[in-house]
């Protein structure tokens, strides 16, 4: 998979939800490079472990701004973020067993649902927000 650079058609017109989310994509981008490495199961570990770990903090931030602006489809964006963070455990689980097809497919869940979502779900929210 190749890289994937911040353009502006990934804002939010959030400052800081931005910020946070060109920080994901830095940590992916940083699980493309380590596919390349010859020790990366170790910094693969390290890496999700905090991709985990920023996707929490950023999912409470996202949700408070949803939350204060009153945005209708609030519940349906917090089911979303705990499907990222029960497959993003399981993935978790499973590299820890090993393999290129786990690696791949985590590379693969992790992109999607970056960009998608980015480009998706958060791009609803963006006018009630970005008004705030």
């Amino acid at each position: 998979m190749d890289v994937i650079e911040w353009d502006e058609s990934y804002s939010v017109g959030v400052e800081e939800l931005d910020a946070q989310h060109k920080q994901l994509l830095r940590l992916l981008n940083a699980l493309f490079e380590a596919e390349e490495t010859s020790g990366r199961w170790h910094t693969v570990s390290d890496l999700l472990a905090e991709i985990k770990a920023y996707a929490a903090m950023h999912f409470e931030t996202e949700e408070r701004y949803m939350f204060e602006c009153g945005y209708a489809g609030l519940a349906g964006h917090v089911k979303a973020h705990d499907e990222f963070r029960e497959k993003a455990e399981e993935l978790c689980s499973d590299q820890a067993d090993g393999g290129e097809e786990i690696f791949t497919e985590m590379l693969e869940f992790l992109y999607e649902w970056l960009v998608v979502h980015i480009l998706s779900c958060d791009k609803d929210y963006a006018p009630v927000i970005s008004r705030r």
